[in-house]
C-alpha cells in the first residue's frame, strides 16, 4: 500500500532530512510537556473530585477489585494511585498520568502519521496536537482520556503494519495496547469493535481473491480479548451489573443533541472564533476526500470508530458526552492537516503558469494561521481553572456574616462538603430550601451545572431562580461548570 498520497505534498517539495525532523520532534514534545505542566495545579473539577473519592483514595487492592461506575478509568486509577503514594497527594500528582500520555501523544502521533502520510505533515500534525487547547485541557484532568488517545494511535499504528506486513507480531502487540485501552475505559471497546469490522471487510475481499488473510487478525483479536478477561476478572460481574441493569440518570439530560452541541462549542473554543470553525469544517471535509481516495483502508480506521463509538454510545446507554470522542484527536488532527495540504496544492494545480513555489507558501501560510489560532486559544485554558470551587469559597467565606447560613445545591455537595470539608448544609429538597429561609436570617447557597439541577430537582430550582440573587459568578473551562453564588435576603 502507498503510504504517500497523490493529491497532497511530497516530501520532497519540504526537504527535511531524518536528523531535522528528529530534532523538530524533540523540540515539539519538549514545548508540549511545558505547556501542560503551566497551570496543571489549579483546582479540581467535579468529575475528578468524585473520582478521587470513590476510587484513587483507596488501596490498590480494592481499585482492581470494585467497581465503583462508570466514573471508574481503572488503568488511570492505578497509575495515579501510584503517583500519590509516591509524591504524596496532590492536584498535580493526580493528574501526572494524564501529563505523560499527553506528552508522549506527540510523537506517537508523528509515528502514527509518517505510516500513513509524508512525515513532513505527521510532524505539522504533532505541532498542531502540542498546541491544542483540548489536549492540553485533558493532559491536565484526572481521567484516563489522554491515555485512550495515545492508546488508540498505538494500536491503530500496530494493526497498520499487521495488514500491511501479514506477519503475526503486530496482531500481538496491537493486543496488548488494545487491551490496556480497554483496562483505561471501556469505550475503547468500540475502537475495537471498529477494527474487527475493517478487517472482516479485507478478509472478505481477499477470499474473493483466493486469499486467506484471516488467521492473524483473528489470533491478534482472540488475544485482546483475552487480556481483556484477565484485566476485568475481578469486577466483571459487577461491571456487567451497572451497565446492563442500571439504567442511566442522565439519559434525559446528555442527549446526543445536547452532546453535538457542546462538542461546536468546544470546537469553536479550540480555533478560536466561529469563522475559524466553519473554515476547519472545509478543510476537514477537504482532508477527509483526499484520504478516502488515497486509501479505503486508512479511511476506515479514521472514521469507523467515530461512527461505531455513536451507536454504541446511543445503544448502550442512551447518553452521549462530547468527551466520549477525544480519543479520536489523533485521527482529527491529521485530517485537518491533510486539508490544509491538499487545498493548496488543488489551487496551484489549476493556475498557469506552475509555480511549485506558490504552493509552498501557500501552505506555509494555512499552517501558520492553523497554529497560531490554536496556541492562541490556550489563554483562556490558562486564565480560569476548570471549576472555580476554590475562588467560590475564598468569596463566602469573606463576605458572609456571623449567623448567616450557606448551604449547597445538586453536584456541588459532593465537591464542597465532601472534599473541601467545608460545614455548609446540602439542601436536596424545596422544602428544606424553604425552611431555611424562613429562619429569619440571610442564606447563602453555592452551586453548579444549573441544568443537571433544574432536571433533576426542577421545584428546587425555581426556588433558586426566584428567592435568591446571583452575586457572583464564578467561570471556568468546563462547558456549563461555571460556579454559581446565590443570597437569600429575607424581608
Amino acid at each position: 500500500m502507498n503510504t504517500t498520497h497523490g493529491v497532497g505534498a511530497s516530501d520532497s517539495s519540504f526537504p527535511l532530512r531524518s536528523r531535522a525532523l528528529g530534532l523538530w520532534l524533540l523540540v515539539l514534545t519538549v514545548s508540549a510537556a511545558a505547556l501542560r505542566v503551566i497551570g496543571i495545579n489549579r483546582g479540581l473539577w467535579w468529575d475528578e473530585i468524585y473520582f478521587l473519592l470513590v476510587s484513587v483514595r483507596h488501596p490498590l487492592v480494592e481499585i482492581v477489585t470494585i467497581f465503583p461506575g462508570d466514573i471508574q478509568h481503572t488503568l488511570y486509577s492505578i497509575l495515579a494511585r501510584l503517583s500519590i503514594l509516591t509524591f504524596g497527594e496532590h492536584v498535580w500528582s493526580l493528574r501526572l498520568p494524564a501529563l505523560i500520555f499527553g506528552v508522549a501523544s506527540i510523537p506517537m502521533l508523528y509515528l502514527l502519521g509518517a505510516s500513513v502520510t509524508t512525515r513532513i505533515e505527521a510532524l505539522v500534525a504533532s505541532a498542531l496536537l502540542a498546541v491544542s487547547y483540548h489536549h492540553v485541557w485533558f493532559s491536565q484532568n484526572a481521567r484516563g482520556y489522554t491515555a485512550l488517545a495515545f492508546w488508540t494511535m498505538l494500536s491503530t499504528y500496530f494493526l497498520l503494519r499487521g495488514i500491511r506486513t501479514q506477519r503475526r507480531g503486530p496482531f500481538l502487540w496491537y493486543a496488548v495496547a488494545a487491551a490496556l485501552g480497554v483496562y483505561t475505559h471501556l469505550t475503547m471497546a468500540f475502537l475495537v469493535a471498529s477494527h474487527v469490522l475493517v478487517c472482516t471487510g479485507i478478509a472478505v475481499e481477499d477470499w474473493k481473491k483466493g486469499r486467506q488473510s484471516w488467521k492473524f487478525p483473528l489470533q491478534g483479536f482472540l488475544a485482546t480479548g483475552g487480556l481483556c478477561l484477565v484485566f476485568y476478572a475481578p469486577i466483571v460481574l459487577q461491571v456487567q451489573n451497572w451497565f446492563f441493569k442500571r439504567p442511566s440518570g442522565m439519559r434525559g439530560v446528555s442527549t446526543p443533541l445536547w452532546a453535538f452541541t457542546e462538542i461546536l462549542r468546544g470546537l469553536t473554543l479550540g480555533l478560536g472564533t466561529e469563522g475559524m470553525l466553519v473554515a476547519a469544517a472545509l478543510v476537514v471535509f477537504c482532508g477527509v476526500w483526499s484520504y478516502l481516495k488515497q486509501s479505503r483502508l486508512v479511511f476506515a480506521l479514521f472514521v469507523l470508530p467515530g461512527v461505531v463509538t455513536t451507536l454504541g454510545a446511543v445503544l448502550a446507554r442512551g447518553t452521549m458526552y462530547p468527551r466520549f470522542y477525544f480519543f479520536l484527536i489523533g485521527f482529527a488532527v491529521l485530517i485537518l492537516v491533510r486539508g490544509i495540504f491538499v487545498i493548496p496544492q488543488w489551487i496551484t494545480a489549476r493556475s498557469r503558469p506552475f509555480d511549485p513555489r506558490v504552493r509552498l507558501w501557500l501552505t506555509a501560510v494555512l499552517v501558520g494561521v492553523l497554529l497560531t489560532g490554536s496556541a492562541f486559544s490556550l489563554v483562556r485554558n490558562y486564565r480560569y481553572p476548570k471549576q472555580d470551587y476554590d475562588g467560590a469559597i475564598r468569596f463566602v467565606d469573606a463576605e458572609r456574616k456571623d449567623g448567616e447560613l450557606v448551604v449547597t445545591a445538586g453536584a456541588a455537595a459532593v465537591p464542597l462538603l465532601q472534599y473541601y470539608a467545608k460545614p455548609w448544609e446540602n439542601v436536596e429538597t424545596a422544602e428544606q430550601l424553604q425552611e431555611d429561609c424562613r429562619q429569619g436570617r440571610a442564606v447563602w447557597i453555592v452551586y453548579t451545572f444549573p441544568r443537571y439541577l433544574a432536571a433533576w430537582r426542577p421545584a428546587l430550582m425555581e426556588i433558586i431562580r426566584n428567592q435568591f440573587t446571583v452575586i457572583r459568578v464564578f467561570p471556568g473551562t468546563l462547558g456549563e461548570g461555571a460556579v454559581f453564588v446565590g443570597r437569600f435576603q429575607p424581608g
